[in-house]
């Protein structure tokens, strides 16, 4: 454990370092997506699921407004597929890809999943790749990278895990056996990546372990703040007002309810035994069930959002507390799960710290 942490700390150390380095203000625009996992098109690609769907909102909603796209690793997986049968079955995605890179606003960042991509002589899109990149706010930084660096495992044995996915899990049809699949690893993870932020005064963004976390709260931490203010506004509402508010609070607590129930599922994802620094984020995946979560930097705000087709999942359909918009002309629906301001976030982690 001491190994890892320490191998971590330093490695994070010198990756950013070399990490690309871009200044932005508040008119700068950014999506960022993690965790495509493109294959070949085949019953073990898990790209297949929401493809139609990402290639929607990147083509009608953020080209069109003028966002940088940062794709934050494992965009194809290489680890079961060659890269030739991913390019010639997902042609139309390089395609919407090269619309960012023509405009000079597409940044392509190595995962663990397609690491090595930079020495493929095969490679018919190619882009400039990256291993992280520092983004430069107002004399704070925000660094990104996919999250594996931050794991002595990933970074020494990635060729090994490779030859076990295409020997044993292919043909036993294992799908995207990762990180993201134990809930254990991930906490360790993110707790690494958290210190290392934390004690830099940093913001990081990852992607790797599937979680999306927002100010280095997971979903039910997110929960649970919603509610202690939800019952502060309570004291200071009239009767309407506080009746809604215990509807709220309620559904609140029927979600928690469920999340924790499953206790092989949940693991708490606080890594301080104090005060929580708000340095973390994750952007979840584009292979999620119910849909595609990302980060959005947007006029000086830091958003975490959801996309998905309401004819496959309704969970934020109605959702009286995270109301969604849906996208002209089609079934695809954008839901903000939280929101705050860069410069309110970088002066909490500069005072808890």
């Amino acid at each position: 454990m001491k190994t890892n942490k320490r191998f971590a700390s330093s490695n994070l150390a010198d990756i950013l370092k070399q990490a690309l380095s871009i200044k932005i203000s508040d008119r700068d625009k950014i999506i960022i997506f993690s965790d495509l996992h493109m294959g070949n098109g085949s019953s073990m690609d898990d790209f297949l699921n929401n493809n139609k769907l990402f290639s929607y909102i990147l083509t009608h909603y953020y080209l069109r407004q003028g966002y940088t796209l940062i794709l934050n690793g494992d965009i194809e997986e290489l680890q079961k597929f060659n890269l030739k049968s991913v390019q010639d079955f997902w042609q139309p995605m390089y395609s919407v890809f090269r619309e960012f890179d023509k405009r000079k606003r597409l940044f392509k960042m190595l995962g663990n999943h397609d690491d090595g991509l930079q020495f493929y002589k095969n490679n018919r899109f190619v882009f400039d790749l990256h291993e992280a990149i520092s983004l430069k706010y107002k004399k704070n930084t925000i660094f990104i990278f996919h999250g594996h660096q931050a794991s002595l495992f990933f970074e020494k044995f990635n060729n090994i895990i490779r030859l076990f996915l295409r020997v044993f899990a292919n043909p036993l049809h294992i799908k995207n056996y990762s990180v993201a699949g134990d809930n254990k690893k991930k906490h360790r993870l993110e707790k690494r990546v958290y210190h290392f932020a934390r004690n830099r005064k940093i913001i990081s963004i990852i992607g790797h372990t599937h979680r999306p976390l927002f100010e280095s709260l997971s979903k039910v931490e997110a929960y649970r703040k919603r509610i202690d203010e939800l019952c502060r506004e309570y004291l200071k509402q009239n009767s309407k007002q506080k009746k809604k508010t215990q509807q709220l609070i309620d559904v609140l607590k029927s979600e928690l309810i469920k999340i924790t129930s499953k206790k092989k599922n949940y693991i708490p994802s606080i890594y301080d035994t104090h005060l929580v620094v708000p340095c973390l984020f994750n952007s979840g995946c584009v292979i999620a069930k119910r849909g595609i979560t990302g980060i959005e930097i947007n006029r000086g705000e830091i958003a975490l959002v959801h996309w998905f087709d309401k004819t496959t999942s309704k969970k934020y359909l109605n959702d009286p507390l995270i109301p969604s918009q849906q996208l002209k002309h089609s079934n695809y629906h954008r839901a903000v799960l939280e929101k705050e301001q860069l410069s309110y976030i970088f002066t909490r982690i500069k005072l808890l710290t």
